[in-house]
């Protein structure tokens, strides 16, 4: 028996130490402070961290990350580890969710009357579920009882997308939206500089033709994740090249008035006419488009900076030879908010205090700043640009773009794509118009004629 017992105490001292082991020594992860505050916090620590009141004691609350498991685990075990030793008797279950289909899982947990206590979601999807009146309301929630705690947040990522005038998430992790990669081996087989490289999208055009010629058809200048991100994408672009999009009172949409409109239509089918973008772009995702660049095949590659560590994986060679310089622009050189991923908790949960004190916990200051440091993400708490990690550089790729980031997320523009009623529908019309305009089954303006006429039925129903 004694024998039986130390066995087994020496079976869970080595796990305890594997464990530690592996929260602290990644070599993927350099930018990691195994010794901070995150890692290795103190009593003193917890207690700041408890902010919220009322939280149901015994509560055991389930979370939903989507596309973070298994790579960010050992990260998302910690912050579950800390939030349980500030509040004492709150158990929190991870449930990771792979990127396929997160948007439909979603859904049918809520259909299925079971969802997770705090969901991660895209920026995009929020309204549909806000609209569907399942979300708890965040300036109730935080803004009205917390206000301190709502002044911590980039505003323009608390009111990136808002129902009836009221944000139902809370801003997690941003990406910069303002930077490209660049494939040095094609450049330079091209015999091309960084400074030869257009700057706005309309210069592009010609350009991408340019590079399909000039390599004798081996190369592309860029490709596009349409199948993913077609739909409020169009109408982000349209924002970029300084077209309204709504009347001066935000009843009707009037994009299609301006002929700049069905113009970008037909530039973009004449580069998927020519050749001069991958077919594929019309059905590919974000993460197809970027397979696709790191096969060694395109020249440009826009998306955010926490990306690139895809190209890394998929090869290294073309990793170790790119190089980051300003993202093409429209006319209007709007600097808009870019992605942001959310947390947002269902009304119905069980436990709404204990969700929305780990939702809060999640998007601390020192919680995200740690986060930071395990991928080139930046935090939605303002707090977090403090730490002189922020305002330093490093070795990496992307360390370059650190203290560029408060002043980034403290100017940048809501372009206010997400607000609109229905928007799921809205997204659908807008891609099934523009795959019609580029697929030749319609003229460019007949195409964005039948956007706003179908957009504005759905404004005019929820008026």
């Amino acid at each position: 028996m004694k024998r039986l017992t130390l066995i087994l105490l020496i079976v869970a001292l080595a796990t305890v130490v594997t464990n530690v082991a592996f929260a602290q020594d990644r070599p993927d992860r350099p930018n990691r402070d195994p010794n901070g505050v995150f890692w290795k916090p103190s009593q003193a620590d917890y207690d700041r961290w408890r902010v919220i009141e009322g939280v149901e004691e015994g509560a055991t609350i389930r979370f939903w990350p989507w596309a973070l498991t298994p790579d960010f685990e050992d990260y998302l075990n910690q912050v579950i580890k800390n939030f349980e030793a500030t509040y004492p008797g709150v158990k929190v279950i991870m449930e990771g969710q792979p990127a396929a289909g997160a948007r439909d899982n979603i859904r049918n947990s809520f259909a299925a009357g079971n969802p997770a206590d705090v969901i991660n979601m895209s920026d995009g999807w929020v309204a549909e579920f806000a609209e569907a009146g399942v979300l708890m309301n965040m300036d109730e929630a935080v803004t009205a009882r917390y206000p301190q705690i709502r002044e911590e947040y980039v505003d323009g990522a608390w009111n990136k997308v808002t129902y009836k005038g009221a944000s139902y998430h809370i801003p997690w992790y941003l990406s910069l939206s303002n930077v490209m990669a660049v494939n040095t081996l094609i450049l330079n087989e091209l015999g091309l500089k960084l400074e030869d490289l257009p700057k706005t999208w309309e210069e592009s055009f010609a350009f991408a033709k340019r590079v399909r010629e000039e390599s004798g058809g081996k190369y592309y200048l860029y490709s596009f994740p349409w199948g993913e991100l077609a739909g409020l994408g169009v109408l982000n672009v349209f924002v970029g090249e300084g077209i309204p999009i709504y009347n001066a009172d935000r009843t009707q949409v009037i994009f299609n008035t301006d002929p700049r409109a069905a113009g970008i239509l037909a530039a973009y089918k004449e580069l998927l006419d020519n050749d001069y973008i991958p077919r594929a772009s019309l059905t590919d995702d974000v993460r197809e488009m970027i397979d696709r660049f790191s096969e060694g095949e395109i020249l440009l590659l826009q998306t955010g900076p926490q990306l690139l560590r895809l190209v890394r994986e998929n090869n290294e060679e073309v990793y170790n030879n790119l190089k980051l310089v300003n993202a093409l622009v429209g006319a209007a050189n709007i600097r808009s908010i870019g992605g942001v991923q959310t947390l947002v908790i269902p009304k119905a949960t069980k436990f709404p205090n204990a969700a929305l004190a780990f939702a809060i916990f999640l998007t601390n200051a020192d919680t995200q700043t740690a986060f930071s440091r395990e991928v080139p993400i930046y935090s939605s708490n303002l707090k977090s640009y403090d730490d002189p990690f922020f305002q330093t550089t490093g070795t990496q790729l992307t360390d370059s773009l650190r203290p560029l980031a408060k002043e980034y997320f403290t100017t940048a523009v809501n372009t206010n794509i997400l607000n609109f009623p229905r928007l799921a529908e809205v997204e659908q019309i807008v891609l099934g118009e523009f795959q019609a305009a580029l697929l030749g089954v319609k003229p460019p303006q007949q195409a964005v004629d039948d956007m706003a006429r179908r957009i504005n039925e759905i404004l005019a129903a929820a008026q």
